[in-house]
Parts: structure tokens; sequence; C-alpha cells
């Protein structure tokens, strides 16, 4: 969404621009992108959009629906990264082939790659103070310096720093206070990192964590956990870490497998979906307050779009809104994934 209230989607090769009118969704402009795009829209601080396509090439379209710049050739995207800006204007994409690649506010992108890596960073990043956080496939979270020509890391990785010890697909998300840096790895573990990149804490976590952490007001920590195991449907569940002890709160079971990273609203809800084509609202203590049954897996990210309305991408090409008790998101803490309704992956 962008500040206007503007709702972007990608499917079925076009980039849609959607208002709420007589309570339906109508098409206010479609820019055509002609491919897929695996990952999500993501708006600027000026309100120009980027958007990743499966041929490589980053777009750039206004608030209009109109190319703002020619077609950037960036390199095929990667499954779970997406773009990153800064406060300048500049993209960020994780490359195939390792590393990062900067796009500036024109449409430029670096002849080389803006920052080498020896693996991909198939992890969307935040960006806390103009450093980029990112997760690796080697297990290391990296926090790169966007101040110079060339991306610096600045966590000591030879002391461990940013180690994690498992791929990092997950997106991370940071404590209320700047202090923490959470991480789920594919080791089955939480991982809490300090600023300079030293591991405060981790918490196992027997599953995979397909989705990405997300923090409440309170400082408690959700994520979802599957576990599946062969020959046998798979488990979903809604997993509480306290903020303090790092110990787990309580755990809520879903009906299927948990792709979807929730979005907590300003009512302390937490929403979320699930494989078997479920939506969940539970309380802040772990209670079901409601359960929607929809007619598609839903892999997708929550996102509170206005008053009342909360939405989710399904499988099946299709966005839907759910009517919902939270006016906006959570005001502190961590709500969504990219923290904004914009998607930018900015600490703002």
């Amino acid at each position: 969404m962008d500040a206007e209230g503007r709702i972007y989607l990608c499917t079925q090769g076009r980039l849609y621009a959607l208002i709420k009118e007589d309570g339906k969704a109508k098409v206010v402009w479609e820019y055509v992108i002609g491919t897929h795009v695996p990952g999500p829209v993501v708006v600027a601080q000026d309100g120009t959009l980027r958007v990743h396509a499966a041929d490589g090439l980053l777009h750039c379209v206004n608030s209009s629906g109109k190319q703002h710049w020619t077609p950037a050739d960036v390199g095929e995207p990667l499954g779970w990264a997406a773009p990153v800006l800064d406060a300048r204007g500049n993209t960020y994409i994780c490359a195939y082939d390792g590393g990062l690649v900067r796009v500036d506010g024109e449409g430029k992108p670096d002849r080389h790659s803006f920052f080498r890596s020896r693996r991909k960073f198939d992890s969307t990043g935040v960006v806390l103070e103009n450093v980029l956080i990112v997760g690796s496939e080697d297990g290391y979270v990296f926090a790169i310096s966007l101040d110079e020509n060339r991306g610096r890391n600045l966590w000591d990785h030879s002391q461990e720093f940013g180690y994690a010890g498992g791929f990092i697909n997950s997106a991370p998300a940071v404590s209320e206070d700047g202090g923490i840096i959470v991480v789920a790895a594919r080791n089955e573990n939480l991982y809490g990192f300090a600023p300079n990149g030293a591991k405060a804490w981790n918490v196992r976590l027997p599953g995979q964590l397909l989705g990405s952490p997300v923090i409440g007001p309170d400082d408690h920590i959700l994520i979802g956990v599957t576990q599946a195991p062969r020959g046998q449907k798979a488990r979903g569940t809604l997993v509480c870490v306290d903020g303090n002890s790092h110990r787990i709160r309580w755990q809520y079971a879903a009906d299927d497998a948990i792709e979807s990273t929730p979005a907590i609203g300003d009512d302390g809800l937490i929403y979320f979906g699930d494989n078997s084509g479920a939506i969940h609202a539970v309380n802040s203590s772990g209670e079901a307050r409601w359960k929607a049954k929809v007619e598609s897996p839903v892999r997708s990210a929550a996102t509170l779009l206005a008053p009342g309305q909360i939405a989710f991408g399904l499988d099946n090409d299709t966005l839907v809104v759910l009517r919902c008790s939270s006016k906006t998101l959570a005001p502190a803490g961590w709500p969504k994934l990219a923290r904004n309704l914009a998607q930018s992956g900015l600490n703002a």
C-alpha cells in the first residue's frame, strides 16, 4: 500500500493498482510486466513502485501507472528475496549468483555487484540507519554499510558475529528499541543478535520456519512452525516466544503447515493463514478469536489495508479481504513483514 491507501499487487503478468469503492475492489490502472513476479511490490518514499520480474528486469512505476525509468536488467530473482530501498531511493537486489546489485534513483545498475559474496542472499533485508541487514545461505547474517560506492560487511564473521548456522530465508524483525535483530534459520532455531552481530540468544523450535518472525508491542516474538513427518499430514503451530526469557509462552495449533507471516493489529490480535485455506485471528494469549475458511492455501503474509480490513493473497490468484476488529497495525514492535505497509525494508 502507499500513503494514499492504494493497494498494489502483481498477478498474471500485470501490476494492478486498486482502491475500495462501494465495498468492492476497483482497478485504477494496470501496468503490463509480461511475466511472473515472484515477490511483493515495494513502495519507495517518493511513492514510486519497485517490481522485480522473473525475466530479470527491475521495473520502476509511478503512482499513476506510468514507467518511471527504463526497466533495469538486474538478473533473475531469488525465491525468498525482495527489493530493498534506502532513504536516497537506491534499490538493492539480492543477486542470483550471490551478493547485491544496487540500482540508483535513476534506474542505473552497478556494472559490477555492489557487494560480492560466496553464497546467495536469498532473504528480504531491512535497512537500519543506512546498514542493510540480510541473511545468507551460508548461515550468516550480514550487516552491509550502504554509505560507500561498494558495500562493506560490518560484522566480523571470523569471530562468529551474525552466525546462525543454517540457511536464512526469512526476513529479519527488529525490536522496538533496535537492540535485538531476530532471524529464523533453517536449522530449527530462532536467533536474536545484538546490533554489533553478537548472538544474544537462540530458541530451538523443532520444525520448519517457513515464514518470518514478527514482534508485538510487548516484545514477544511470533512465528509459524511446521512439522511434516514423512507419510503424515503437515502440522502447523503459531509459536509465541517471550521477549525477555526467550522461552515459549504459548503455542496455537493451525489446520496445516504455516508459511504465512502474521500481522499484528492495534487491538492485539494476530492474523495469519495456513495451507489448508484457513485464516486465523488469535489474541495475545494464544486463544482463537475466529477462523475463516477460504478456497485456497494461504501462504502470503497478512497485511491490514484499512480500518477493519485484513488482507491475504491466495494460491489461486485471489486477493481476499476479511472484516476484523483492528483499525491499523500495532503501534509498536515489528507488526508485519518488512514492518510497514509500503514493504520498503526501511525501519520507518
